[in-house]
C-alpha cells in the first residue's frame, strides 16, 4: 500500500471515530437540551386558569436525561439496569424532585431514562349515579407498563359527588416515580417528594431537599451495586 493510500485510510479511520463520537455527544446533549426546554418554558406561567403559577425549575443544559419510549423502557425493566423517570412538567410534585433527582444522577454519573406520561395515561370520572366513565383511553404502552410495574403500584382510586373514595378497578402510575433497576430487577422505587412536604407549590427547603437527595443517592448504589446492605 502506498504513502497516498495509507494516508487515506488514516484519515478516514479517524473521521469515522470523531463522527460516531459527534453523533453520540449530539445526541446527548440534544436530549438534556430537549428536557431543559421542556420544563423550564413553564417558569412564571399561571397553572390553568388559576392565579397559581408552575413552581420554578432550573434544569442544567448537560443534565443525564434520555427520552425513552415505551420499547426501552420495557427493555430496561425485563434485561437492564439503570433509572427511569416517569413524570411530566405541568405536574407540580415532578418540578420538585426532578432537580434533586438529576443532580444525584450527575453525582454518579447515571443515565435517566424519561418518559413523559401526560397523554399516555387513561382518565376516569365518576358520574353521579356511581358509575365509572372512561374519559381519555391510556395507550397501548402505558397498559403494558402498567402490566410490568403492577407490583409497586397503587390503586387508581377517585372520589364520587359524596366525596367517598371508589375504586377503578386497577392500578396506576401516579407520578412523580423513579425506578431503579439493576439486572432486569426492580431494587428500589421512589414516589412523590418526601412526606413533610404537603404543597407543592412551595419548593422544597434545603433539608427537604438533603433528605430527597439521599433517597434518589441510596436507591442509585443498589442499581450499581457498589454498596453493602444489611445482608452483606
Amino acid at each position: 500500500m502506498n504513502n497516498i493510500k495509507k494516508i487515506g485510510l488514516v484519515i478516514f479511520v479517524v473521521v469515522s471515530i470523531l463522527s460516531i463520537y459527534g453523533c453520540t455527544k449530539n445526541d446527548k446533549n440534544s436530549d438534556a437540551l430537549k428536557f431543559k426546554e421542556e420544563y423550564e418554558q413553564l417558569n412564571d406561567k399561571k397553572m390553568g386558569s388559576s392565579d397559581n403559577k408552575y413552581p420554578q425549575v432550573a434544569i442544567d443544559s448537560n443534565n443525564n436525561v434520555k427520552y425513552a419510549d415505551i420499547d426501552l423502557l420495557l427493555d430496561v425493566l425485563n434485561n437492564g439496569s439503570g433509572v427511569i423517570y416517569l413524570g411530566y412538567p405541568e405536574c407540580p410534585w415532578c418540578r420538585n424532585a426532578v432537580p434533586v433527582l438529576l443532580e444525584a444522577a450527575s453525582e454518579l454519573d447515571m443515565t435517566v431514562y424519561y418518559m413523559n406520561m401526560h397523554d399516555e395515561r387513561d382518565t376516569i370520572k365518576v358520574n353521579e349515579d356511581g358509575s365509572l366513565e372512561i374519559v381519555n383511553e391510556g395507550t397501548e404502552g402505558y397498559k403494558k407498563l402498567l402490566e410490568r410495574l403492577d407490583s409497586i403500584l397503587s390503586e387508581y382510586t377517585l372520589e364520587d359527588v359524596h366525596g367517598n373514595t371508589v375504586s377503578a378497578n386497577e392500578k396506576r402510575i401516579y407520578v412523580p416515580l423513579v425506578i431503579f433497576v439493576r439486572d432486569g430487577e426492580i431494587v428500589g422505587y421512589h414516589a412523590d417528594t418526601v412526606e413533610s412536604q404537603t404543597n407543592p407549590l412551595k419548593l422544597l427547603d434545603k433539608d427537604q431537599k438533603n433528605e430527597l437527595m439521599d433517597i434518589y443517592l441510596n436507591l442509585m448504589h443498589k442499581v450499581l451495586n457498589d454498596v453493602c446492605d444489611s445482608e452483606c
